[in-house]
């Protein structure tokens, strides 16, 4: 009996004891952040991109086709949506899908396998993003890239521009690449890059990876280069380049004429094989790359001046650029 007793007592001395503590503690607050006033919106603003976002993601749509998904870029007010050519390639339906999720039915306008673009027209207008001038764009500055990565939903990452001009990484003689290390994933193809005002300075292409994943090395078509290709797009329902009617190859004397054309611009301004290039409208010329790059942005029945040697003697002529001919003859 008194062993229970002790128990008893000793449970409520416990009890009492834990009790005394509990009480005895000071409550315990959570605090909670005070709204946003005016006033700090601009601190909030320069630390965010929320805002930038906000400008340009109704400009941003998914491609669906029934080979996969992309992004694409609504670049007119008529409804015009620029993505990558391999986005489609292939795709006998294509789809573009827009940020509330609704599907719209889209026809391929045209394609340019070179640069890899395409232009797709569909019944939904959209917001048509602003083009920036990607000429000025610097090694160093502040990129953002929207699209849709493995079919999450739109996605935003930010990254700087890590190099200018980065060509020459594929074969084509004509690519030319923004690169950046902003997060590029399968699925963001054809989206958006854009600067800090929400400018369009590149059309997401690639990255180039080891796992294939992001490595912080992604490519994006240049605007310049997008608005040049869709506008001939747009016009012609293909991409027409310019042509001087003469092949070359890099020699150790420089840039060295093997072929012209006969009754080819070229040959109409008198160069002749073995002739070496010296400069095209005042740009020295250090290879072939260079010239294929000048001649094929040049608009047909535009004047190129070139300068070149023969002989040890130099000279200079104007050939006017033509639309390459389906088929041709060549003095060798």
């Amino acid at each position: 009996m008194h062993k229970e007793l002790l128990k008893y007592m000793v449970i409520g001395v416990i009890a009492g004891i834990a009790s005394y503590f509990f009480i005895s503690q000071k409550p315990v607050t959570i605090k909670v952040a005070e709204k946003t006033k005016v006033q700090d919106m601009n601190i909030i603003n320069k630390y965010s991109y929320n805002n930038i976002y906000n400008s340009v993601k109704n400009s941003v749509v998914t491609i669906q086709t029934d080979k996969g998904r992309g992004s694409g870029v609504i670049v007119t007010d008529d409804g015009h949506v620029v993505t990558n050519e391999h986005v489609i390639r292939g795709a006998s339906r294509v789809n573009i899908i827009s940020l509330d999720n609704n599907a719209y039915s889209a026809e391929v306008v045209g394609v340019d396998i070179i640069t890899d673009i395409a232009l797709l027209k569909s019944n939904f207008k959209g917001k048509a993003i602003s083009f920036s001038d990607s000429s000025t764009v610097k090694i160093g500055d502040i990129v953002l890239a929207i699209g849709n990565p493995f079919g999450v939903g739109q996605t935003l990452t930010k990254g700087i521009i890590s190099r200018t001009n980065s060509g020459h990484i594929t074969e084509n003689p004509l690519d030319e690449f923004l690169q950046s290390d902003a997060a590029i994933n399968p699925g963001n193809s054809g989206g958006a890059m854009v600067n800090i005002k929400g400018d369009l300075i590149g059309i997401n292409t690639m990255n180039l990876s080891l796992g294939g994943g992001s490595d912080g090395i992604g490519l994006a078509v240049p605007s310049n280069l997008v608005k040049n290709i869709t506008q001939q797009l747009i016009k012609y329902g293909r991409v027409v380049r310019g042509y001087i009617g003469m092949s070359a190859y890099d020699a150790q004397d420089g840039v060295v004429i093997s072929k012209v054309l006969i009754d080819g611009p070229a040959d109409k301004s008198g160069i002749l094989p073995n002739d070496i290039i010296l400069s095209l409208d005042g740009i020295k010329i250090e290879n072939i790359k260079q010239v294929v790059k000048i001649v094929a942005s040049l608009e047909i029945g535009e004047d190129i001046i070139l300068k070149y040697k023969r002989q040890n003697k130099f000279f200079e002529t104007v050939i006017k650029v033509s639309v390459m001919p389906r088929a041709h003859k060549s003095i060798e």
